[in-house]
This record gives structure tokens, C-alpha cells and sequence, in this order.
């Protein structure tokens, strides 16, 4: 018996390093908290893309929309911790532990993050029919309006929410939140004109910022977008006073094999570095973020900190 364990505990590194070398075997699920068409949806299909090249027996995205992305969340804390069901994280993530009051999971505790994907700026877009053509017609209009002016997000707790809640708090705008299950379903009502108003994110904004049938007012990025120079910073201007951007990346079930945690981020790390996937990106203004797994823990510990102090200063809650 000693002898037998003797042999394990020396022969476990390389039972180790196999389990490393033969992963994945069989496909990999990216579960995604919004509907296929919108920014992190076309921007995860884009790295799937690459990483079915070295990940050879499949990538799965899966599209699970809903409550703010908790659907998502709950769905993958539930999940085997064997690296075969991810959750592609994004800006809610972050935001929820303060914006709601429970939640069937722990954020902190049910998650290990890997890598970060991509950060992005987003946008406040109007209506081609709206009365005003600037930033000001806009504070002007939501300020003297009788009625609540109604805009639209991609969903409750996503940065859009939040980042127009600030303006509302700040500029004592007289603003009406409409949640939808993601960007892509909200342009599209954007661009029907049944609302006026949305901040967007940019890979949902770009193919339709020189339609004539929306008007970019101001950006939430630290720079200015490469799409639109010529529109200002909410920080530029004063308004804000930290990067608003959102963001995508990819956390794990808890309890995951750290070994496995690293060759995904790896990975990862790899195919963001591939130009088809570089140029899909910059052609939506989406900004690739390849992160060690290190990197990333510490950018969400700084996401939940300035999330949370928005949410109190806002006064927002979960629609």
C-alpha cells in the first residue's frame, strides 16, 4: 500500500500533464447572456471562429438571454467545473451583485475568471426624428419634458443602464429606462423609431452610424472613438469622470482545475492575437484586451469597486 501511493503522488504530475495535453476533448460551450446578433454575441462568434482551429472538436456558443444576464450566470455556476462550460462575462456580471438585492449565485465565490476579451466604448445615439441634432438639444429636451423621455439599453445592470443613470442623476434628466434582452433587439427598435434615445455599445452602433437614421451625441470611452473622432468623451467634456467602456470575457465554474484555467487563457491570449479576429474587432470598434488570468482577477475586482460606487450614487435598481 505505501508503495502504491508512493507511486501515485510520483506519478501524478504526469497523469496531470496528460489530463492538460488531451483537453478539450470534446466540444466547449461558450454560454453567452445575450441574443445572437449583438456586440458580444458577434464578437465571441469571432473568437470561436479561431478558436475551433486549435480547440479541434468544437466550439459551441450558446445564447441563454435574460434577466440581466443572470440566466447565464446561474446556468454556468451549475455546470461541471471541467472547462468544457464557460460563461462569456460581460459588464452585468460586475454590475449585479450591487444592483440587485439577490441573486441565485455568488459572483465571487461561484466564478474563477480566466481572461478578458475585449473592451468597448458605447455611444448615445437619437432618432433621426428627435428635436435636437447635439448633446445639449438632448439635456435640453430630457430636462423640460412633461413626460419621462424614454430610452433604451441592452438591459438592466449592462454599463448602458448605468451610464445613462449617471447622466439622469447628474444633469437631473427626467429619463424613462426601457430594458431589452440585448442590443441588437433595442437598435432595432431604435431604428424603427419607437424610441428616441439609446446608449449603445459600439460594436451594436457601428453598422448604422452613417444611415442618416440615428445621430451620435457623445461617447463613454476614455479616447475617442476611431469611428467617431469628431464626437466628444463624456469625461472630455466633464460629465463623467472615469471610463464607462463595457466589456466581455470569460469566467469558469468554481472550482475548475487551475491547469485548465491556463491553457484556455492561453488560448485565448492566441486567438486574439490572429488578424482576421484583430480586424472583425476594429471594424465594430471593439478593442481585443488579451489578459493573463492574473491580469484579468485584478481587473474585476476593480469592476466590481467602481460598478458598485455608481449604483449608489445613481440610485439605480434592477427594472
Amino acid at each position: 500500500m505505501k508503495f502504491l501511493t508512493a507511486f501515485l503522488i510520483l506519478m501524478s504530475p504526469i497523469f496531470g500533464a496528460w489530463s492538460q495535453t488531451d483537453f478539450p476533448n470534446k466540444p466547449i460551450t461558450l454560454v453567452v447572456a445575450t441574443p445572437a446578433g449583438g456586440a458580444t454575441d458577434k464578437t465571441v462568434r469571432l473568437l470561436a471562429k479561431q478558436l475551433q482551429l486549435k480547440w479541434k472538436n468544437g466550439v459551441v456558443v450558446e445564447n441563454r438571454a435574460g434577466a440581466s444576464g443572470n440566466i447565464a450566470s446561474a446556468y454556468v455556476a451549475k455546470a461541471n467545473p471541467d472547462g468544457y462550460t464557460l460563461l462569456v462575462s460581460a459588464g452585468p456580471f460586475a454590475i449585479n451583485p450591487s444592483l440587485f438585492k439577490t441573486l441565485p449565485f455568488d459572483t465571487k465565490k461561484d466564478f474563477v475568471p480566466i481572461a478578458q476579451i475585449s473592451s468597448f466604448a458605447s455611444v448615445l445615439l437619437v432618432h433621426e426624428s428627435f428635436p435636437g441634432k447635439t448633446l445639449n438639444d438632448f439635456i435640453a429636451t430630457a430636462k423640460n419634458s412633461k413626460e419621462p423621455l424614454a430610452y433604451a439599453s441592452a438591459g438592466s445592470g449592462t454599463a448602458q443602464h448605468l451610464g445613462v443613470e449617471l447622466l439622469k442623476s447628474k444633469l437631473k434628466l427626467n429619463l424613462n429606462h426601457i430594458p431589452y434582452k440585448g442590443g441588437a433587439p433595442a437598435m432595432n427598435d431604435l431604428l424603427a423609431g419607437h424610441v428616441k434615445v439609446m446608449l449603445a455599445g459600439m460594436g451594436d452602433a457601428s453598422p448604422h452610424l452613417n444611415s442618416g437614421r440615428v445621430l451620435p451625441l457623445v461617447t463613454t470611452g476614455k479616447t475617442r472613438s476611431a469611428l467617431l473622432p469628431n464626437i466628444p468623451t463624456l469625461q472630455e467634456l466633464g460629465i463623467l469622470d472615469f471610463d464607462a467602456s463595457g466589456w466581455c470575457g470569460l469566467h469558469a465554474p468554481a472550482g475548475t482545475p487551475a491547469e485548465l484555467i491556463n491553457k484556455i487563457n492561453q488560448d485565448v491570449m492566441a486567438a486574439l492575437a490572429d488578424p482576421a479576429v484583430r480586424q472583425g474587432m476594429a471594424a465594430m470598434d471593439v478593442e481585443p484586451r488579451p489578459t493573463s488570468v492574473q491580469e484579468f482577477r485584478q481587473f474585476m475586482d476593480s469592476q466590481f469597486v467602481k460598478w458598485k460606487e455608481a449604483v449608489e450614487f445613481s440610485g439605480a435598481k434592477a427594472d
